[in-house]
């Protein structure tokens, strides 16, 4: 005989309260756990050794720039440490010269392999009329790669830039980049006005009356001079050129020829004759000082003559100022020479080199 058994199974659900449900815990170990917790960057102020130093941050930046005086905190994901915006320049005109300037560079620390690019503007906000100091010191409305320049390639106690124009104020600032992706803002600005072009130049005395010449002298008188004062702030200084307008001369048309030895190659004198000596040490034209121990030479006629005296430049430091050469002059007769009231005309030519 069978018998049949129904067995009854009854599935439960037990119900905990809330505050027993399994939870997912942070990271811990036997005594801490991190509740609340997340994923950045890492990073580290700054390590370094002797050769090598590393800066960094934590997290990320928004879209703001963070700056102070020299340094700017630039948006995005970690960004290579940019270089210290360079502070204003110097900017002077030591020789007062009317179309160029001297810039020093502020490097605001930055190391000596920084390079610098260096905006030039008439106006203050730099809105028109911008330029660039180029490789060459000259100025160009383009910036590239070449104008990028270090601190002692510009020239550590600064440079001269050229091709301004006169009595015009021009501002400058500069932009520092050392490496990729580490070009700073342009820094503040420095402002100056360049000078206007200035030139004088003048004789002590406009007319030479030599003495008689007879056998008592010897026929000879070299007591006239003539000072010539020269100012000016030419970049390149200045030259000064004599000739006369023909040999001395009488009414009747009796002449003393100008000396026979050239301003080349002056010589002691000799002979008879109406000549010159400069005081002029390094004069240019020949071989340097060749005036000296009373050398003459004569003048010649044509324009604008020989150089008398001069000073070539660069004027750096300051403006030439009442500077002074002495030009001494020589006549000499004869006994055969004929009597009478001899006249000429010598004209100085002073030629700056701007």
């Amino acid at each position: 005989m069978i018998r049949k058994f129904l067995i009854i199974v009854v599935l439960g659900i037990c119900m905990l309260p809330f505050w027993a449900q399994t939870t997912f815990a942070g990271p811990q170990s036997t005594t801490y756990e991190i509740k609340s917790y997340d994923f950045g960057s890492g990073g580290t102020s700054a390590d370094n050794s002797t050769t090598y130093s590393l800066f960094g941050n934590t997290g990320q930046v928004d879209g703001l720039n963070l700056n102070s005086t020299n340094y700017t905190n630039l948006p995005g994901l970690v960004f290579t440490i940019g270089t210290n915006v360079p502070g204003a320049p110097t900017l002077t005109t030591p020789g007062n010269n009317y179309d160029r300037i001297k810039i020093s560079i502020n490097t605001s620390n930055n190391p000596s392999d920084t390079i610098y690019a260096i905006q030039v503007s008439t106006a203050s906000d730099f809105s028109t009329n911008v330029n660039y100091v180029k490789s060459d010191y000259t100025l160009g409305p383009t910036l590239t790669s070449s104008d990028y320049q270090t601190n002692s390639t510009w020239g550590s106690s600064g440079f001269f830039v050229t091709g301004l124009s006169s009595n015009t104020t021009y501002y400058v600032r500069v932009k520092a980049k050392q490496g990729n992706f580490t070009e700073s803002e342009y820094g503040p600005s420095a402002n100056i006005t360049t000078n206007v072009a200035s030139l004088s130049f003048s004789l002590n005395s406009s007319t030479l009356t030599f003495n008689n010449l007879n056998s008592g002298n010897s026929y000879t008188d070299s007591t006239q001079t003539n000072v010539l004062t020269t100012s000016t702030n030419a970049y390149n200084g200045y030259t000064i050129y004599g000739r006369d307008t023909q040999a001395l001369t009488t009414g009747n048309g009796d002449t003393i020829a100008n000396y026979a030895s050239t301003n080349a190659s002056p010589t002691t004198w000799s002979g008879t004759g109406f000549g010159y000596n400069t005081n002029d040490t390094s004069l240019s034209g020949g071989t340097a000082n060749r005036f000296s121990g009373s050398k003459y030479a004569g003048f010649g006629t044509t324009g604008p003559g020989d150089p008398v005296a001069d000073n070539p430049g660069p004027v750096t430091s300051s403006a030439i100022s009442n500077e002074q050469f002495t030009i001494s002059y020589r006549i000499t007769g004869s006994a055969t020479t004929p009597a009478g009231t001899y006249n000429n005309t010598i004209v100085y030519t002073i030629v700056p080199s701007w």
